[in-house]
């Protein structure tokens, strides 16, 4: 997996700005008139004359503005979804980021003020254009070049674009990242429920990404996806690997999905974002834990730090994610307060293992309901 492929019915914020960056790139304005060959015969005038109709021609859509006009109905479109999408999200199970719904009414309220100056400005831009072609299509009618009422008329419509895109673009920007925030989360809970391993109860997945661990003794690393909720940081594998190889080149495969290890949030002492690899554009966190901790795998082994290749994000934005859980400013985003009996019943777990009697100091996550002591290995109940 090279990144966050959320499949999704809507547009995805990625989708979109390359539909906008398309109709931008395909304005007739931005191309070249058209030359002779090198070494070819001069134009005629009559030929001289066909090219600049032509040149004309191309640029009727930038003279009525129709790709500034498309692009107004792209941004209602998206506007009008984000409470949709928002929706759609919250009735999966994503209970953070309880601001999208503040921040889907304020924009909504933006181009409702900013649209009819907009459409406006482009009426306005758009006679004053269309005055100008008429007097250029006059001189064509009359068989008549008019070469720098053309050039005059191109630059004026580039002109007009612009400054019209440019009150609306701010406004689209902040559309665009909303959207992308949503289109990420989609992604974390389509990955979260296809997931190995379950959640533990009342536990919400925060972040996913696509990740590689760089598993000692693995030359390859592991292939799958690095999860954050509100109470764990989690890697599952989740990758073909080679079943057969000849000539050392694999030619049978099967899926491997599993869980990787897992470790306490509380139990993450740093976690530090860096950039390696070629004009260091590849990103990576690692994950060092507390003393007397690690991350574990299930079949036990401990390893006390990971190194983790993420793959569509950055080790910081990983690293700020980690912090804001440890920190509980997570947990202020809730949309669903925690399960009361569930919050009390960690609050009152027991602090001492009533077979051996020794203190407990590994950490109790909410929805666990037994634990094990690391002294003597009793099951102890929690709740």
């Amino acid at each position: 997996m090279s990144g966050k492929e959320a499949s999704n019915s809507f547009m995805s914020a990625d989708e979109r700005r390359q539909a906008i960056q398309e109709r931008r790139d395909a304005s007739a304005i931005s191309q070249p008139a058209p030359t002779p060959p090198a070494g070819g015969a001069p134009l005629t005038e009559e030929q001289l004359l066909q090219q600049e109709i032509d040149r004309f021609n191309a640029i009727q859509n930038d003279i009525l503005l129709t790709r500034v006009t498309t692009d107004l109905g792209d941004v209602d479109s998206a506007v009008n979804a984000l409470p949709a999408n928002i929706a759609a999200i919250r009735s999966r199970g994503y209970v953070f980021k309880n601001y999208l719904e503040r921040k889907a009414d304020t924009l909504a309220g933006q181009w409702r003020d900013l649209r009819p100056r907009v459409e406006a400005a482009i009426q306005s831009q758009s006679q004053q254009l269309r005055a100008q072609a008429d007097q250029v299509q006059a001189s064509h009618n009359r068989r008549q070049r008019a070469t720098a009422a053309m050039s005059a008329l191109e630059s004026e419509a580039s002109a007009a674009q612009r400054s019209l895109q440019g009150m609306y673009d701010p406004l689209n920007e902040n559309v665009l990242q909303t959207q992308k925030q949503l289109d990420d989360i989609a992604w974390t809970l389509q990955q979260a429920e296809q997931a190995s391993f379950g959640m533990l109860a009342t536990e919400a997945p925060v972040e996913a990404v696509p990740a590689n661990w760089s598993k000692p003794g693995n030359k390859d690393g592991v292939g799958g996806v690095l999860y954050l909720t509100d109470q764990r940081l989690v890697f599952e594998q989740k990758e073909e690997v080679a079943t057969k190889k000849v000539l050392f080149i694999a030619t049978e495969k099967k899926m491997v999905q599993a869980l990787g290890w897992e470790v306490p949030v509380s139990n993450i002492a740093t976690a530090t974002g860096s950039h390696r690899g070629f004009m260091n554009k590849d990103d990576f966190l690692t994950v060092n834990c507390a003393p007397d901790s690690g991350i574990r795998t299930p079949e036990g082994t401990t390893y006390p730090t990971a190194d983790i290749h993420l793959k569509g994000e950055t080790g910081e934005a990983w690293q700020g994610f980690i912090g804001r859980v440890k920190t509980g400013d997570v947990a202020k985003e809730r949309t669903v307060p925690v399960d009361e009996k569930a919050a009390a019943a960690v609050a009152n777990a027991p602090t001492k293992c009533g077979t051996c009697g020794a203190t407990i100091t590994q950490p109790i996550l909410r929805g666990q309901t037994e634990i094990t002591c690391q002294y003597c290995g009793s099951v102890i109940r929690v709740g």
